[in-house]
């Protein structure tokens, strides 16, 4: 009997261990810009989505939203995303992913600090949501 009480507690780390902890899969095409869908939105309706072109117009440090869909990794935590006028960098940390797993094709909504780097213009992400 205390062999199988020993055991259950066991199986059910081992199902633990191999969850995914989510993150960008880059195993699927990204759609074509024209083609992005838009996805339920929930309390992003209120909010002013900004396009990748009017960040450099942005002061450092200005919170943005954006929405689009996350093309590549380029390095650890840094990624491109695509909207529909155009491509920005964006950092995201582990944290962020909160499990999500998100592919080029899925739909994203971020929220985050605008940062320059060297002249780049970036976004730091403190909050990512698969539409």
């Amino acid at each position: 009997m205390k062999k199988y009480l020993t055991l259950i507690p066991l199986l059910f780390s081992l199902g633990l261990q191999a969850a995914d902890k989510g993150g960008f899969k880059q195993d699927t095409a990204p759609p074509a810009p024209q083609e992005q869908k838009d996805g339920y939105r929930g309390v992003t309706d209120g909010q002013h989505q900004m396009m990748s072109d009017e960040l450099a117009k942005l002061p450092e440090k200005s919170w943005v939203s954006l929405k689009g869909n996350i093309l590549k990794r380029t390095a650890v935590n840094h990624y491109l995303l695509r909207d529909a006028r155009g491509t920005i960098a964006v950092i995201i940390n582990d944290n962020v992913w909160r499990g999500q797993q998100v592919k080029p094709d899925d739909l994203v909504s971020l929220n985050g600090q605008l940062e320059r780097n060297k002249g780049k213009v970036q976004v730091n992400v403190m909050q990512l949501r698969r539409l």
